[in-house]
C-alpha cells in the first residue's frame, strides 16, 4: 500500500498551516527562529509553547525531526535520538539512528562539515565516522546537509555564491556506498529543488524557505510503495 510522504526544512521559526496532507511529515532540520536560535531557554519555550502544538494540528500521523545547523538546542539538549520533550507526541526524533514506520525505513542524521561556528558541524574525518553507521537498505535518509556534487550550487544570486559545489563529500561517498532509495536535505536553501541521481539514490532539497530567509518553495511529496 501506498504512503504519502510529506517533506520540508530549514522552517526558521516558520510553522506553515498549509501543508498538504499525507502520512508521514520529514523535517529536515533548522526549526528554531533565527532570533532565538543561541538562547536555549527559549528555544524551549518556542517548542512547547509553538512548535508541539502546530504539529497536532498538521495532518499526518507521522512526523520525523532531525536538527540542523542553527539548532543549537538540540545540540545541548538532545545530542542523541532519544529526546524526552517529545514522549507522547507523533513526532520521532533522529540524530544517527533510524526508525522503520509503515514498513518503511528512515535513517536520520543532523551533522553537516564544517564552516564557521555553527551545531552540528565537524571536520571530513569526523563526519566519515559517524556516517559509517547509517545502515544498509534505508528507504530515507534524511540528512540536513546535502552531499557533494548533488543538489548542492546555489541558485540565487547571493554575494557568497561563486557557483560551486558545496555540499559534504563524506555524505556524498557514503550515500554511493549504503544506496539509500532517496536522500532528502536541506541546509542550503535555494539549490535545485528537483529530482537530482546520486548513483542510485534520489535526491531532493527540501527547504522552503530561500536564502533571504523567505518561504517560496512547496513542500516535497512522495507517493511511496514499500
Amino acid at each position: 500500500m501506498k504512503k504519502r510522504i510529506v517533506a520540508i526544512s530549514d522552517l526558521h521559526g516558520n510553522l506553515p498551516m498549509d501543508l498538504p496532507e499525507g502520512d508521514i511529515l520529514c523535517i529536515c532540520g533548522d526549526i528554531f527562529p533565527l532570533n532565538i536560535q543561541t538562547q536555549i531557554l527559549k528555544c524551549d519555550d518556542w517548542l512547547n509553547d509553538m512548535f508541539i502544538p502546530w504539529t497536532i494540528e498538521l495532518p499526518y500521523e507521522e512526523i520525523i525531526l532531525l536538527a540542523g545547523n542553527h539548532d543549537f538546542y538540540f545540540e545541548e539538549v538532545a545530542p542523541i535520538d532519544t529526546f524526552l520533550t517529545f514522549d507522547h507526541t507523533k513526532i520521532t526524533y533522529l540524530c544517527d539512528s533510524w526508525v522503520t514506520i509503515y514498513g518503511i525505513k528512515f535513517y536520520g542524521t543532523p551533522w553537516c562539515h564544517r564552516f564557521g561556528k555553527w551545531a552540528f558541524m565537524e571536520d571530513d574525518t569526523t563526519l566519515e565516522s559517524i556516517f559509517k553507521r547509517i545502515p544498509e537498505n534505508v528507504d530515507f535518509l534524511l540528512t540536513h546537509d546535502a552531499p557533494y556534487g548533488t543538489s548542492d550550487i546555489c541558485m540565487q544570486n547571493v554575494y557568497w555564491n561563486n557557483g560551486e559545489h558545496i555540499g559534504s563529500k563524506p555524505l556524498r561517498d557514503i550515500i554511493i556506498e549504503k544506496k539509500p532509495k532517496y536522500n532528502l536535505h536541506g541546509h542550503l536553501h535555494s539549490t535545485n529543488h528537483n529530482e537530482e541521481i546520486l548513483n542510485e539514490t534520489k535526491v531532493y532539497n527540501v527547504s522552503i524557505l530561500d536564502e533571504r530567509y523567505e518561504v517560496i518553495y512547496s513542500p516535497l511529496i512522495i507517493e511511496f510503495d514499500k
